[in-house]
């Protein structure tokens, strides 16, 4: 497949998304980001083609859900057998279940290795209100650090932690205990450092809450710590795409364990193989002391997810004080052994470094050319733009604007960001070089029509 883009929107789809304006909420459609959506009629690899006809390269991986493309074969035929020997247990014992488990306490980041306990959920939202149950249960403490720029969820305790104002009109009261720290986003650094000279004053920033009686995470009576976890996401998602510097993390793991903190690590969108590791906080050289997984955990077969924590930890919940009818689901399970089959045996993570570097090196070249990029990163397949009125004041320029134009074109692409002006690129993990340059060619013409 080529993108190919004759006439959009087409009468199929006009018809179609009226249709779906009369039938379906507002809450959970995706006009928002293109204006008019393409209906999807059929897709393979990184290609969508939609109702009339149209097709698009598809850089949106469905929101980081895709990692394998779509409409993977070895993971569909796996959820197939899966499905014809038995498709739904009410919370039963199955051996899928069991051999999955055991794959991810095996392949789980630094000291989770081999130490850890699995309990599974059906979704990412619902897999970080658990990791903060956990946390909160097992230190018996209030809080939760959180980040600016986060997005964590839509429920009401993960809205506590998900920082886009938007989100929460009309739905507070919300979790209390939230306390909201600097995100490291060098490009618009809170305490004006300009990186690699600035010292990591936004790490600092951390040990200094704890220092500083004024935050109030020390009870003053014991002098004992309030906090059970710092969430986080190794790179922020709908925050931007934003990637930290390399050393940033480790550098939180240790005031983490100075202060007794447990890590809570949110890798829904950027775990499987997205940073070039299997789960992107092994990019920045440690650990989290608890881990969320979810979106591409069945390359998008079906929604499960799970939280992994050491033994230790994980034993603070009881009989049924986290049992969900589908968690643990037997084809979930086996779309998720197929999943994780395929990047071993394609050798996805060691493709994810090389052509994302090639991507990013792309990019830069745009970059030379287009006023209106502010700042290139990416780290693997976690890639991203910023967009900029001006390259000196920094002031945002509308990145859905841009998405617009790439539509047309035959590209699908998002934004995010804290002023909405950046772009997130998200490759499937099995997009070749030939396809990345067919995504910079689409994106050089939609940055061009825009300018002008």
């Amino acid at each position: 497949m080529f993108p190919s883009v004759k006439k959009f929107p087409g009468p199929r789809t006009k018809k179609i998304l009226k249709d779906l304006q009369k039938y379906e909420s507002q809450g959970d459609l995706c006009f928002a980001n293109y204006g008019v959506p393409p209906v999807i009629k059929e897709a393979k690899g990184v290609f969508v083609r939609d109702v009339d006809g149209n097709t698009f390269l598809d850089l949106t991986s469905g929101f980081a859900a895709l990692n394998l493309g779509h409409c993977p074969r070895e993971v569909i035929e796996a959820a197939y057998e899966q499905m014809k020997r038995v498709h739904h247990t009410a919370q039963q014992p199955t051996e899928v279940r069991m051999e999955l488990a055991k794959k991810l306490v095996e392949i789980a980041p630094g000291k989770l290795r081999n130490n850890s306990k699995v309990q599974y959920d059906t979704g990412g939202t619902n897999a970080v209100e658990v990791g903060m149950k956990i946390a909160k249960a097992y230190t018996k403490r209030p809080y939760i650090l959180c980040y600016q720029g986060a997005y964590h969820g839509r429920s009401h305790g993960t809205l506590a932690v998900t920082c886009f104002p938007f989100l929460k009109e009309n739905f507070f009261p919300i979790m209390p205990g939230a306390v909201r720290i600097p995100y490291p986003y060098c490009y618009r650094c809170p305490f004006g450092g300009k990186y690699p000279g600035c010292g990591l004053q936004c790490a600092k920033h951390i040990e200094n809450m704890f220092s500083d009686p004024t935050w109030g995470l020390i009870d003053r009576k014991k002098g004992t710590n309030l906090v059970a976890g710092l969430l986080f996401e190794p790179a922020q998602g709908a925050g931007g795409y934003i990637v930290p510097p390399d050393e940033y993390w480790k550098e939180v793991r240790r005031i983490c364990e100075k202060y007794d903190v447990l890590l809570v690590d949110d890798e829904i969108q950027m775990g499987w193989g997205r940073s070039g590791e299997m789960f992107s906080i092994e990019a920045f050289g440690t650990y989290p002391d608890i881990m969320m997984v979810g979106k591409a955990f069945t390359a998008g077969v079906i929604p499960n997810a799970a939280i992994i924590a050491p033994t230790k930890i994980m034993d603070v919940l009881k009989p049924i004080h986290q049992s969900v009818t589908f968690s643990g689901n037997p084809v979930g399970a086996a779309a998720a052994l197929a999943m994780m089959a395929v990047i071993e045996k394609r050798k996805l993570l060691e493709h994810v470094r090389e052509a994302g570097a090639y991507f990013l090196g792309r990019l830069n070249e745009l970059m030379e050319k287009h006023a209106i990029i502010g700042q290139v990163q990416g780290k693997g397949f976690i890639l991203s733009l910023e967009l900029v009125k001006d390259r000196q004041t920094k002031e945002p320029f509308e990145s859905i604007r841009v998405v617009r134009e790439a539509l047309k074109r035959g590209l699908l692409l998002t934004i995010s960001g804290h002023f909405g002006n950046r772009l997130n690129i998200v490759p499937p993990l099995i997009t070749t070089k030939s396809e990345i340059d067919i995504g910079v060619k689409i994106l050089d013409q939609a940055l061009s029509a825009v300018e002008k």
